[in-house]
């Protein structure tokens, strides 16, 4: 008893002897116990929820984007994702991870009844016996901010947050996060909700998939304003939804670890998505035949029929006149058409066409 009386006292007195500095140093260094990484410890890899094409995505603990242009199956594809999740057969490179587990779909956007067949359309793609592990919400009525809404007495982000901890859910989908600020491109409010939402995937050990719209412009792929920013620089994978034709195709744009093959999917007559892999093939096929035909076309435009020389630079010269293209693009076409052997080198300066070529 006096002995460990006295080991106190030293200890006291040790610590009445550390100068403030050192004080500091200590609390500072037991601050950080929980942050720096230890060589000690096995952290494990993230747990995924579904694979594609053999390869493992939606990791829990992390915030997952899915992108596309306005009316491009966005939402389509997350009702995918839910029921691969609960067990889907109707893509055949997809699977589940678990064989059980819960998903939250929180619609914002919508009226009840189109958040309806959401629910409907997930279930027509679900084994049966999964129907009770997924529920979906519409947060149309709900506030952005109950603080600034008097007439609110919750707010969209705290109708999710709460849900996630009273539920325990290991997949939820918002559609779409822009709903749950009111200026998707004020840093400080983007900013705050990908952190918050970021910190309460890691907390409650789940993943969550946050719909974006892309920028308007065509070719412009990127999510719309500093949130999408954010959400590019904060998510672990980033997905891009494209509709093609008949055919909507779901591709892995951005992943920290290995990205997925494309998710190809059309609609049936109850507008139900299906497996359209065949269907995508066969388009690109389709396009790779009416490109090649187009070249060809060009080709015949550009040098004589029968096999007469002509110079490189008479050749580019006659493409950026005839089509829309720069010079180095026409240099490009020469030389693609070179190694299609539809070309042939005479010298360096000079091509003829390879009237032996089929």
């Amino acid at each position: 008893m006096y002995e460990n009386a006295e080991k106190i006292l030293e200890e006291i007195r040790r610590q009445s002897e550390l100068s403030s500095e050192e004080l500091a140093s200590q609390e500072f260094n037991e601050l950080m116990k929980d942050f720096v990484i230890d060589d000690n410890v096995e952290y494990p890899d993230p747990e995924y929820l579904i694979e594609i094409g053999g390869v493992p995505t939606m990791p829990k603990g992390n915030l997952v984007a899915l992108s596309a242009k306005w009316k491009n199956g966005k939402t389509f594809f997350c009702d995918i994702l839910t029921a691969i999740f609960l067990g889907s057969d109707h893509f055949a490179s997809c699977r589940s991870l678990m064989e059980t587990g819960y998903v939250m779909f929180f619609d914002t956007e919508q009226a009840k009844s189109d958040t309806a067949r959401i629910r409907k359309t997930i279930k027509a793609m679900t084994p049966e016996h999964r129907h009770g592990d997924f529920e979906v919400a519409c947060l149309r009525e709900a506030s952005i901010d109950s603080d600034i809404d008097q007439n609110a007495t919750v707010s969209r982000f705290d109708l999710i947050t709460r849900s996630i901890v009273h539920k325990h859910p290991d997949l939820v989908i918002i559609d779409g996060i822009a709903d749950l600020i009111y200026n998707y491109n004020d840093v400080i409010e983007s900013q705050d909700v990908v952190n918050k939402l970021a910190a309460i995937a890691n907390k409650h050990n789940c993943c969550i998939v946050v719909v974006m719209h892309q920028n308007k412009g065509q070719k412009d792929k990127n999510m719309k304003g500093h949130l999408g920013t954010m959400l590019f620089q904060k998510c672990s994978d980033v997905f891009n939804v494209e509709k093609c034709g008949s055919v909507f195709v779901a591709s892995h744009a951005v992943s920290r670890h290995r990205n997925c093959e494309d998710v190809c999917f059309k609609l049936d007559a109850q507008a139900v998505p299906m497996d359209a892999v065949a269907d995508r093939q066969q388009q690109v096929e389709l396009e790779r035949q009416q490109h090649e035909s187009n070249l060809r076309e060009m080709l015949l435009c550009i040098v004589s029929e029968d096999g007469s020389p002509i110079r490189r630079s008479a050749a580019a010269e006659r493409i950026v006149e005839n089509y829309p293209y720069q010079r180095a693009k026409a240099y490009l076409l020469l030389k693609d058409f070179i190694k299609r052997g539809w070309l042939l080198e005479v010298d360096r300066s000079t091509v003829k066409l390879n009237t032996q070529h089929g």
